[in-house]
């Protein structure tokens, strides 16, 4: 999902204040001896968008309406603790789903063991809490822990719900809702803080819906291999996403049995690849989701109407429109991946 964030890359201001939550990472992480450290600080180096430690600091700009300008240390901490938690959950998430791969690069699970990769997880935990301590902003602590809560929450509902061929899509939204979107509210709440309550309730609320077209998005794209050229494939796993869901849950003649007895197998050649889009097209079941995504990106854009025009407003504006052109590709994607075949 790299082009989305083009609205964070092309602005230079917001560019040094995500560089300075990665050395405040690294300088956390780095102050430790142990083998754990030295894992985590590689896997941080592989990359990532760094989208929430943005969210926040953007977040901590838009109640004034002020330019995208010096951001105060204690928020640089608050960025970073952000990123630590979502760095230990890649840790936790690629034990429980045995992946062999994070973001182009061996995991840190088939590169040095379950072990490690679970102790690495809690240690950025530990690191990140660490972190929110210091930051002088004591407010922040209970909506870390009870973000914290909620994550473990999420996955363990994830996790109950693997090859679930009943399940609904209220348990869908549950489970994403927890486990994904939770942390881009965190994220947005924690930096709404810094201007009071009511500012924070706001963003919160935004950053939610964000996380959940975000998190929709995401699992379109590792549905399957090669629709969206993903690297992942989440059904191998059986975790399914809403189009799957949908299909199931509505599909006749024989379909469903057939999506079943693929999924059970993990048979995912290209024929059975383009059998699943198929039948989620036929049944409109992904260009359902598409408005299931924007719907929450109107939300978010909804909640940016109480504020201004000013540039940190204005950026967040732009993650929305990345994520909605995103989107769009997805579904000419998995239309044109069908029709690859003829």
């Amino acid at each position: 999902m790299t082009d989305v964030i083009h609205a964070i890359k092309n602005f230079a201001v917001l560019n040094e204040a995500v560089e300075r939550c990665n050395q405040v990472v690294l300088e956390t992480l780095g102050r430790n001896t142990v083998r754990e450290s030295s894992v985590a600080i590689e896997c941080f180096n592989n990359g990532g968008k760094r989208l929430r430690p943005a969210l926040l600091i953007l977040s901590s700009m838009i109640p004034d309406e002020r330019g995208c300008g010096e951001v105060e240390p204690g928020l640089v901490d608050l960025a970073g603790a952000v990123e630590l938690v979502h760095l230990a959950t890649l840790f936790h998430d690629d034990v429980i789903d045995q992946v062999d791969h994070r973001r182009a690069k061996l995991s840190a699970r088939l590169k040095y063991g379950n072990y490690v990769s679970v102790l690495t997880g809690d240690f950025a935990l530990a690191e990140a809490l660490d972190l929110v301590q210091r930051s002088g902003f004591p407010e922040a602590m209970p909506e870390f822990v009870r973000t914290l809560r909620v994550l473990v929450r999420g996955e363990s509902l994830e996790s109950t719900h693997k090859y679930d061929f009943a399940m609904t899509e209220a348990q869908y939204y549950d489970i994403i809702s927890e486990k994904s979107a939770s942390l881009f509210a965190l994220s947005c709440k924690v930096g709404g803080m810094m201007h009071g309550t009511q500012y924070a309730d706001i963003l919160g609320h935004f950053g939610w819906n964000l996380g959940m077209a975000f998190q929709m998005i995401d699992d379109l794209d590792d549905m399957l291999a090669d629709p969206n050229r993903s690297s992942d494939c989440d059904l191998r796993n059986g975790y399914l996403a809403l189009p799957l869901i949908r299909a199931l849950n509505h599909v006749g003649d024989g379909h469903r049995d057939a999506l079943i007895r693929i999924i059970e197998n993990a048979d995912f050649g290209p024929m059975n690849e383009r059998f699943i889009v198929s039948v989620c097209l036929e049944n409109g079941t992904i260009a359902d989701t598409r408005k299931e995504i924007q719907r929450h990106l109107d939300r978010a854009d909804a909640a940016l109407e109480r504020f201004g025009d000013g540039e940190p407003a204005g950026l967040l504006r732009h993650i929305v429109k990345d994520l909605r052109s995103y989107a769009d590709g997805q579904v000419d994607n998995f239309a044109a991946f069908v029709g690859s075949a003829g």
